[in-house]
């Protein structure tokens, strides 16, 4: 019993040793290859064309510091997105989106709809810019499913390029959309409000910062029928 106690220690430390001795690097590799495998099996299965965010699963939340103590988060209910979606070269594709300002929604526990009012007049001055805009300038990938997209944000009368770090999240086909491709994406980024002027409220610890998050699903656009 002895010898196999010894044989069976012996083994387990071998085990052990190669594990330990397996390079990281080797396996993050083998994952990156199998995610790379994935993605363009899910590619190749895409439809190229035009696909508009579907609303009942796309989600659009912004955040920022309540003067160190929280991170404040709320959100856009109603806004559009379209993507000209190239699976073969996913850098040509093209974004656009649009954000109605009055659309804007907390969790204020006691009075909601005046201070979503106080924030769509006072913060975002809805009636003077009715619209929050984005149209992409280019798109780069970085990985085998997330890269870069450049556009113009328009906000408050003011346009600067942004980047959003963006993740391609893959393909699927529901039995009741048919033959349509519907596509999924993460997306997020930084902004600093001050440089679009967005002042208020800095005075009081209120963050210059805004983190902006975007989980979203996006269906394909039927091409209509040619004329017989």
């Amino acid at each position: 019993m002895k010898k196999l106690s010894v044989l069976g220690a012996l083994t387990s430390a071998s085990i052990f040793s190669i594990a330990a001795f397996t390079p990281i690097s080797a396996v993050a590799e083998e994952k990156s290859a199998s995610l790379a495998e994935t993605v363009a099996t899910q590619l190749a299965e895409t439809t190229a064309g035009q696909y508009d965010v579907e609303k009942t699963h796309a989600f659009l939340f912004w955040e920022l510091s309540h003067g160190g103590l929280s991170t404040y988060t709320a959100k856009f209910t109603d806004w559009d997105a379209s993507i000209d979606f190239n699976p073969e070269n996913p850098a040509a594709s093209t974004v656009t989106a649009s954000i109605n300002p009055a659309s804007v929604q907390t969790d204020h526990p006691t009075k909601p709809d005046e201070w979503h009012t106080e924030l769509a007049n006072d913060f975002f001055k809805v009636g003077e810019f009715p619209a929050i805009t984005f149209k992409s300038t280019s798109v780069k990938t970085n990985g085998p499913n997330t890269g870069v997209v450049t556009g113009d944000l328009t906000f408050l009368g003011v346009t600067k390029s942004i980047d959003l770090d963006v993740k391609y999240n893959g393909v699927a086909n529901k039995p009741w959309l048919g033959d349509l491709d519907i596509i999924g994406f993460d997306a997020s980024t930084t902004i600093t409000r001050s440089e679009f002027g967005l002042e208020n409220a800095l005075q009081y610890g209120i963050g210059d910062e805004v983190t902006i998050r975007i989980s979203a699903e996006f269906l394909q656009v039927e091409k209509e029928s040619a004329a017989e």
